[in-house]
């Protein structure tokens, strides 16, 4: 019985393996990656803020004296929210696609508070970077 368990056992790994194996269509001449030629402006690669109708919206956190502020999160909303994690620049970027987006802290940098009563910010029309300056928090 055993000898017979480990023989289908054996078979059911082989067949597994076997539709692991390689593409039905070995012959097919269409590379996986494109291939570019730096002389020939046909192909010269396209805009890094622009793919497939998405757009990268850029926000920077900043103190009062332009230095960047990290570790806050902030949300990307629209119909649902994406939310980042700002980098030790002071920025979070997001690659979506173009439309009016709402940008809001789910968390502050510590020790640090909103420099005005806007709790919301709103990309200017047309724009994809904006800069949030936050103020030292009062102890």
């Amino acid at each position: 019985m055993k000898k017979i368990l480990a023989l289908m056992l054996s078979l059911c790994l082989l067949l597994c393996l076997c539709a692991c194996g390689q593409d039905q269509n070995p012959t097919d001449p269409t590379p996986s990656t494109p291939v570019t030629d730096p002389t020939d402006p046909s192909t010269k690669p396209t805009d890094p803020t622009i793919d497939d109708g998405k757009v990268t919206y850029t926000v920077t956190v900043t103190d009062e004296q332009g230095n960047p502020l990290h570790s806050a999160m902030l949300q990307l909303c629209k119909d649902a929210c994406i939310p980042a994690i700002v980098d030790a620049n002071g920025t979070v970027t997001w690659t979506v696609p173009e439309d009016d987006y709402k940008v809001s802290f789910l968390s502050l940098p510590a020790g640090f508070t909103y420099s005005t009563e806007e709790t919301e910010f709103y990309f200017a029309d047309g724009e994809t970077s904006m800069t949030i300056v936050l103020k030292a928090a009062e102890e």
